[in-house]
């Protein structure tokens, strides 16, 4: 009996141990997949909304427009260089509709009730970046937006600020090209784990699996001698 169960006990651990490196594979080919589409897309500049493909994600997008600095965006808990600060994002208006744009990151004040001087570039600007999807970090519970401007967030979901700025954003952000004079520094990066760290882990996953059963075969020729 105290042999079937470690029988079976082994097995629900080697199948385990091989689907998560499974998993690790399948993560790794999504991210060169990801990489391969966004080196791809991002090489193909569009100069209007109207001219977007459906799924626009990481094109390349240069736009005319204004800034509306009233209504500014700080994305919270960013991180540069071990400082704390934020994203800092404008609506820009454009001919044919509103686009929330990611100038950078900004350092924040030492007192968490301060708010840094935000820049402002006023009148009509040339603006070039690339289409990201919006940021989706983990929340320990649902955020409730303030009123007052510069509007503090978690989380950037351009369907509550446009509901909450009366303005018809589109459902994602330019990241702003680091070479264009708006820019703050830069922390933000499409993929933050590439392929390689993922078939790293899967290689250990396999690893386990394959010194679990090699202590497993030796444990079974022990018991039975």
């Amino acid at each position: 009996m105290r042999r079937i169960g470690f029988i079976l006990f082994t097995v629900a651990v080697l199948a385990t141990l091989v689907k998560l490196g499974l998993w690790q594979m399948t993560r790794a080919q999504e991210k060169e997949s990801l990489g391969h589409t966004l080196k791809f897309r991002s090489e193909q500049m569009y100069y209007s909304l109207a001219s977007l493909p459906s799924d626009p994600r990481w094109y390349s997008l240069t736009l005319r427009g204004e800034f509306d600095h009233s209504k500014a965006v700080l994305l919270d808990n960013q991180l540069y260089q071990g400082r704390p600060g934020y994203h800092v994002l404008y609506p820009l208006a454009t001919d044919d509709g509103w686009v929330l744009v990611n100038l950078g990151w900004i350092a924040a004040p030492a007192y968490r009730d301060q708010i840094p001087v935000l820049p402002e570039h006023h009148g009509e600007l040339r603006v070039s970046g690339i289409i990201a999807p919006p940021s989706a970090l983990l929340e320990l519970a649902p955020e409730v937006m303030g009123q007052g401007y510069p509007l503090r967030v978690q989380n950037i979901r351009p369907q509550a600020l446009s509901q909450h700025m009366g303005l018809d954003l589109q459902p994602w952000v330019l990241q702003i090209d680091p070479g264009s004079p708006l820019a703050l520094n830069q922390t933000w990066v499409p993929v933050v784990m590439g392929p390689q760290k993922h078939y790293a882990y899967a290689l250990q996953w396999f690893l386990m699996a394959l010194a679990v059963s090699g202590l497993a075969f030796w444990w079974l020729r022990r018991s039975k001698s």
